[in-house]
């Protein structure tokens, strides 16, 4: 009895140490060549006979069965001296139906030879298998086919200096456990070993896509820089023909002139506003935080819009309570996000409507609010704003003559992303107006200094935006 339950004890031992090799070598390499070592060392403990114990797996693409891993024993090392044929290159045809190996994963069930021909034909002649086996001193192999969700995915050979009739059943009982570790094993590793290439390959992906993006910026600025000089030009010429500069125009050719012009005139700010995506998206933008008046910096805008708003006959109105709290900002870049949002609604809102731009405190953040009078924005259509080229289908332009770039809110988002603060839209449907709303921090000293350490990287040349013109 005492003896029955050291045998029962020392199994529960090897299966926990088997066990823990697995979790402690994920790697398929590793754990194939580490798995059939522990295995007859666990058997050696036994003092069961066993000497060889060899991994086959099937491998689908050659459509063979596979030696994949061998135990460092001396009778293993006697044995590959003695073949014709190095061990990784012995690949059984799954074809080869009188093969031992390939009848045990067919059938899925476990076979016993004593005759190593049954196990390499049609690799190996009868009499090299035979020279591989004596040089080992092996009598017996025993064939357990690995099997993981119902399917065998290859075989494990047991080889042993005994015969059949002295294989025990408790022993045959203990090498079914240790194959069905060592299936788990090799199914569990190549899980990993395959996240593990996919996660190595999307990372190679991922910096291949930052270079490509970069690159992208890069050509972006440069072929905008080119093209802004000679449309400036074009822009100039074009407004000194229509001013009569080169004499009285017809009516045709006003009409002419004055679509040339206005096509150049959106042509320039497109570039504008693809300068200033590409000096936000490559990092390069100069971002200095300060302490900021949002009620004086907001006046400062509407004056410089006034004459435009007085022009197309709208209400352009802020209303602020007395004291508002300063906030941590970019004044420079927090003025194009409101030129932006200001120039919209003068874009979307009919003669004798009203702007009304608003401030005010909620909790540690101030809202300054956008609202208008004009055409509004149908509720499926609010997802579609903030991207790049966001033009609304169906839009339509109340106050200028050429639609917009589709950029200038996607610009406002990126700029409030830089400050940490946010930016949403609101519109009851159709003529009924809209509202664009942007929070900043309130003023803390501690704050902004991490905020400019944050950015300070860019320090070295001064790059700003390209400010938006009405």
């Amino acid at each position: 009895m005492q003896e029955t339950f050291e045998i029962d004890k020392k199994t529960i031992d090897a299966l926990w140490r088997l066990q823990k090799l697995i979790l402690d070598t994920p790697d398929f390499e590793s754990v194939v060549s580490r798995i059939v070592n522990a295995i007859l060392k666990e058997l050696g403990y036994l003092k069961l006979g066993y000497r060889i114990l060899v991994l086959t797996l099937i491998d689908h693409e050659k459509h063979v069965l596979k030696r994949i891993t061998l135990s460092q024993t001396n009778e293993a090392m006697n044995a590959l001296e003695a073949s014709p044929i190095p061990f990784g290159q012995i690949e059984i045809p799954l074809s080869a139906e009188d093969n031992l190996l390939i009848k045990t994963l067919a059938e899925k069930k476990v076979y016993v030879t004593h005759y190593w021909p049954d196990i390499f034909h049609p690799v190996l002649s009868d009499e090299a298998a035979l020279g591989n086996q004596n040089a080992a001193g092996i009598k017996t192999s025993l064939l357990y086919p690995l099997i993981v969700k119902e399917q065998a995915i290859g075989v494990m050979i047991f080889s042993l200096v005994k015969s059949e009739t002295e294989v025990t059943q408790e022993e045959k009982e203990l090498i079914s456990r240790f194959t069905d570790i060592a299936a788990l094993a090799v199914q569990n590793s190549r899980l990993y070993s395959s996240l593990k290439g996919a996660k190595d390959n999307l990372e190679k992906i991922n910096r291949r896509l930052i270079e490509l993006d970069k690159l992208k910026n890069e050509f972006v600025s440069v072929a905008s820089h080119e093209l802004r000089t000679p449309m400036t030009a074009i822009k100039s010429y074009l407004w000194m023909v229509l001013a009569g500069k080169g004499g009285e125009l017809t009516e045709k050719q006003r009409y002419y002139a004055q679509r040339a012009y206005n096509s150049v005139d959106r042509l320039i700010k497109l570039v504008n506003d693809m300068l200033n995506i590409s000096r936000i998206e490559s990092g390069r933008l100069t971002i200095t935080m300060q302490e900021v008046d949002l009620r004086k910096l907001a006046q400062d805008v509407i004056d410089e819009c006034m004459p435009r708003a007085n022009e197309l006959a709208l209400h352009l109105i802020l209303e602020s309570p007395q004291t508002v709290p300063t906030v941590v900002a970019d004044p420079d870049k927090i003025k194009e996000v409101l030129f932006n949002l200001i120039g919209n609604s003068l874009k979307f809102t009919g003669r004798g409507g009203t702007i009304i731009v608003s401030l005010s405190q909620k909790d540690d953040m101030v809202e300054t609010q956008v609202r208008d009078t004009g055409v509004g924005i149908d509720k499926e259509d609010m997802p579609k704003l903030f991207q790049k080229f966001g033009l609304l289908p169906g839009s339509y332009v109340t106050n200028q003559p050429t639609m917009g770039t589709g950029l200038g809110l996607y610009i406002c988002k990126s700029i409030l992303d830089l400050h940490k603060g946010k930016i949403w839209a609101a519109s009851e449907g159709r003529g009924k107006g809209t509202t664009f709303t942007f929070s900043l921090k309130v003023f803390n000293r501690e704050e902004m200094e991490k905020l400019n350490s944050l950015y300070e990287k860019n320090s070295q040349e001064h790059i700003g935006l390209i400010h938006t013109q009405f």
